[in-house]
């Protein structure tokens, strides 16, 4: 480097120092944090977002002040293609608070936690119009933009516009828009436990009351925006009278919570525990108690053993009146273990005695309900330490997943010192291994101050996922990684129902092969195994633009299809290397395989082939003037 360059270098990062505050982008799933400085590369570093129609993307940018800055404000202008737009009134700006971190997630290697503590974790997106920066510090912010079902796809160009007393930025945003839509329903069930009493207590809101029922919808909202399709339902809402020597159940709050959660296309409603365990892992197990009001006012608890056996044929009863029984599960006691197993079953068999039409459903921490349990929730990593036993009961029974305190290490989780990556790829884990649902309990249990020093005892941000804020609650930069996660299993599922069309209009051959495997090999480039997940942002969101382009591909004609033997996503040893294809095509195309012909027969064709010195197997097939290529590439170990 000359004195000229050196010289101009110097000038232009005097420059940079000279303004009150710089602005930059973050990449895909990168945090920015208080102490985040920008570098050279990264400052006017433009936003650069993908996705589809209906749905939601966001991405992190920084202000980091060279002295201190007051009254700092966020604008944003509206996206521009041509002619088209997607209007500022979709995206949404929010600075970001930072979350003490004291310790880490214990048994945890170095190399997969994101930060060491002690540390600030960015997370709650606030509802603030402002904020002061101080000298030397950065302030994390967050866009979020959603693209309706109605905007044409291609590339839009817009402004983030940065103010404060002392001076102004701009940031530029780019948005490509897919040429697909992702489907309004949420296939994935997931549900995430919530506090109704940490709701009315912050609020200032007496539960039950007309100020609580509106201040709790804005909870439901957000959930069910962030696609969360299943609620809890507390079995003590059902209130309990002793009237002429009997029993009365009223269900009127009960019945106006589950038409509030309808109103939010709730697929299923998931009641509470009837039972517990006097202590995790032990064997006693207790029903619970139930409060019953007398003719003269008392109130008085009962035993479940009392109650329950008039409580359940009138909760199941009532449940098919109003239409909603096929949606409803109930849980028993909550994690039985090999060691409270029998009392569990016990207690399993009492409940299904007394309503038998109910699901039940349960987060487990051993094997062996078939015949107890509808929906077997165990641990991720008893999922994947008991793999045999829970595919095994995959041909009977719905089996989920859930993620709390556990697992740590080399899993995936939603913890405050795991990158987001961990928290979106949970959802590529449901799709590789056909899991049905995910649950969490933690939404909103914090304990006494949401914002502030977080439960010791449990991993960091294990308790809440969202905030409350002024007039309601808070997303969280967790909870946007764990919408993007369910948007990519739509995607995945997108295709593999695309997939699934063609083999239909083909018919024949075609619908004999599992070509929408195809999904699942795209998947497992991501997750190649539970705890082999790639670690790596660029990967994933490079996964994601290729499942875009096998939609379309699958959409256009030729219509074809592909199978591989093996699939795309294992890998390979050199040693020679031969590959099955197999296709399914529109009859009379013509088919190549890595240049060699292939033979057609009723619209279907195999052959093998060897690799491409670059690893690749190319199908061409013409039809009518219609041409259609596709590629599968291999990683080959040597």
């Amino acid at each position: 480097m000359g004195v000229e360059d050196i010289s101009s270098v110097q000038m232009k990062q005097q420059a940079e120092v000279e303004k009150p505050f710089l602005v930059w982008s973050a990449r895909a799933l990168e945090r920015i944090y208080k102490d985040t400085a920008p570098d050279e590369k990264s400052i006017g570093r433009r936003m650069e977002i993908s996705c589809a129609r209906n749905e939601y993307e966001g991405c992190m940018f920084g202000v980091y002040a060279n002295r201190d800055v007051h009254n700092l404000t966020l604008e944003v202008s509206d996206l521009i293609c041509g002619n088209h737009r997607v209007s500022k009134q979709n995206i949404r700006l929010y600075f970001v608070g930072s979350i003490p971190v004291s310790k880490n997630t214990p048994g945890t290697p170095v190399e997969e936690l994101e930060r060491i503590a002690p540390f600030y974790a960015p997370d709650p997106l606030l509802d603030i119009e402002s904020v002061n920066v101080k000298s030397g510090e950065t302030q994390p912010c967050y866009f979020l933009v959603y693209v309706p079902k109605d905007v044409e796809p291609g590339n839009y160009i817009g402004t983030i516009n940065v103010s404060s007393d002392e001076g102004n930025a701009s940031l530029e945003v780019a948005l490509h828009v897919y040429p697909i839509i992702l489907p309004d329903r949420r296939s994935l069930y997931v549900t995430n436990w919530f506090s109704l009493e940490n709701i009315s207590s912050f609020h200032g809101v007496e539960l039950w009351s007309e100020d609580f029922w509106k201040v709790f919808e804005k909870w439901i909202a957000l959930m069910a925006e962030h696609r969360q399709n299943v609620f809890w339902i507390p079995i003590d809402i059902i209130k309990i009278f002793v009237e002429n020597n009997g029993y009365r159940f009223d269900f009127s709050i009960f019945d106006r919570y589950v038409e509030l959660l309808l109103r939010y296309e709730a697929d299923r409603i998931e009641i509470t525990h009837v039972a517990y365990f006097k202590a995790w892992g032990a064997k006693e197990l207790l029903f619970r108690e139930f409060a019953v009001v007398y003719p003269d006012g008392t109130v008085k608890k009962e035993s479940g053993e009392k109650i329950l056996p008039l409580l359940l044929p009138a909760l199941e009863k009532h449940l098919e009146e109003k239409g909603w029984l096929d949606m409803a599960m109930i849980h028993v006691a909550d994690e039985p273990t090999e060691d409270g197993f029998e009392k569990w079953v016990r207690a399993s068999e009492f409940i299904h005695k007394y309503a038998p039409r109910i699901k039940r459903i349960e987060a487990v921490e051993t094997v062996g309900f078939d015949g107890f349990l509808e929906v077997w929730v165990p641990t991720l990593h008893h999922f994947n330490d008991w793999i045999n036993e829970y595919i095994k009961a995959m041909d009977k029974h719905e089996v989920w997943i859930y993620t709390c305190c556990n697992p740590v290490g080399r899993y995936p989780n939603r913890f405050l010192d795991f990158s987001l990556l961990k928290t979106r790829v949970l959802h590529w884990i449901n799709y590789a291994y056909n899991l049905k649902g995910y649950l969490h309990w933690g939404f909103n249990w914090w304990g006494k101050d949401p914002f502030g020093e977080l439960n010791p005892k449990l991993p960091p941000g294990d308790t809440h996922i969202a905030y409350p804020g002024r007039d309601g609650p808070l997303s969280s930069l967790r909870l946007e990684a764990m919408r993007d996660g369910l948007e990519d299993y739509e995607y995945l599922k997108l295709l593999e129902e695309e997939i699934k069309k063609v083999k239909e209009k083909l018919g024949g051959r075609a619908l004999k092969e599992p070509f929408e495997r195809r999904a699942l090999e795209l998947c497992m480039r991501v997750v190649p195994s539970i705890t082999g997940y790639t670690r790596d942002p660029k990967v994933l969101m490079e996964v994601r633009r290729e499942i875009v382009e096998n939609i379309l591909e699958v959409r256009n004609r030729p219509l074809a299809l592909i199978l591989t033997e093996p699939p795309e996503w294992k890998t390979i040893v050199n040693g020679p290397i031969m590959v099955i294809v197999k296709g399914a095509c529109e009859d009379g195309s013509h088919v190549e395989v890595n240049g060699k012909p292939v033979e057609v027969r009723d619209g279907y064709f195999s052959t093998y082939t060897l690799l491409t010195p670059s690893g690749e197997i190319v199908v061409r097939i013409v039809k009518n003037g219609f041409e259609k290529i596709i590629k599968r590439r291999f990683n080959i170990v040597f």
